[in-house]
């Protein structure tokens, strides 16, 4: 009896006594069939075969090696703030906080993390949570929020934190990442402007890499603290109020009219318009360019008198000015008598 193995698969032959009923591809053991090994010879020796094992061999080997490193990597971060909108008829401001790896190599696992943010009280007020990110939920207990209160300013913290086990959980690459988007109050604050500062230090900002324990691998990740790379800001952060021009106008004559155009500049949107003449004009997002008809008597200009935003002033630019004609009538036909005499 002759055991012939191909590819980890022992077949046993003898051509004297062989049971087995070999076909084309297979061969035939009641009620189980087997490829040949004609058969898979032909298999893994093919081109195709080959570069599918070498390209899954890669792929693979690609994914756990990103992986490993992501879990052993030291780590370095950045994060930042990102404005994102005001409400200014609901008194209230949106800004979102996103991280990521200053490099490849600098990759890691986000484990825990407390990101502290300090805000003036005269500008902002009473946080709340808008939205939550990449570090909510799943591998990660819900991200919360807390806040201190102090005078002049207050503190807030945005706290993440990884229950996961082996060091799994979420990624940080070099993609920007959402951690969540919070919503403060701007009640009180006329301007509207406000600074928002990410704390480096007393207290600081702290973020964590996950990682397996090397005593229980099936256990509660570890963490450890990684290097705090660049925190940018927000500065001097002021809504944009509505700029909206005026022209048009032209030559008529008395009781004909005139066209004048309204149209925003910078689509900050609705804008209550007031020309002059008490003319008001309402632009908004559907209609951000108005025409207005006028018929003056004489000649007129026309100016913005004021513009006015859910934020505050806007500013106006350019006049139209209408030229009426009159037409001049003739004083009436006068008849001068004629004589007529007739000499012989």
């Amino acid at each position: 009896m002759q055991s012939t193995t191909y590819y980890g698969v022992s077949i046993m032959e003898n051509s004297q006594e062989s049971t087995f009923d070999w076909h084309e591809n297979c061969f035939n053991i009641p009620n189980r069939y087997f490829w040949s090994p004609q058969k898979l010879n032909h298999i893994f020796n093919s081109s195709n075969m080959k570069k599918f094992f070498t390209f899954s061999f890669f792929a693979v080997a690609l994914f756990f090696s990103a992986l490993l490193q992501a879990q052993n990597s030291p780590g370095r971060y950045e994060v930042r703030l990102v404005h994102g909108a005001y409400n200014c008829a609901k008194d209230s401001v949106v800004v979102c906080v996103e991280i990521r790896a200053t490099s490849p190599d600098s990759a890691f696992v986000m484990g825990n993390a407390n990101f502290l943010l300090i805000y003036q009280n005269n500008q902002l007020s009473t946080p709340v949570i808008r939205s939550r990110g990449a570090f909510s939920g799943g591998s990660y207990a819900t991200m919360t929020i807390t806040r201190t209160d102090g005078d002049p300013t207050s503190a807030l913290s945005i706290n993440v934190v990884n229950t996961d086990i082996g060091g799994a959980g979420t990624t940080v690459d070099t993609n920007w990442k959402n951690i969540g988007c919070i919503a403060f109050s701007t009640a009180g604050n006329t301007s509207k402007c406000y600074n928002l500062t990410l704390s480096a230090s007393n207290p600081a900002t702290i973020v964590t890499r996950a990682y397996e324990n090397p005593g229980d691998p099936e256990g509660v990740s570890l963490t450890q603290e990684i290097t705090q790379g660049t925190l940018t800001s927000i500065t001097n952060q002021c809504p944009a109020n509505p700029t909206v021009a005026l022209s048009g106008g032209g030559t008529i004559n008395s009781g004909e009219n005139a066209t004048l155009t309204v149209t925003s500049q910078n689509n900050v949107l609705p804008a209550q318009v007031t020309l002059s003449g008490n003319i008001q004009v309402t632009l908004t997002a559907q209609e951000p360019t108005k025409n207005i008809l006028v018929s003056p008597n004489t000649n007129t200009t026309y100016e913005i008198v004021s513009v006015t935003g859910d934020c505050g002033a806007g500013t106006g630019q350019g006049t139209a000015t209408v030229s009426v004609t009159i037409p001049q009538n003739c004083p009436p036909a006068k008849c001068i008598p004629i004589v007529t005499r007739i000499v012989k």
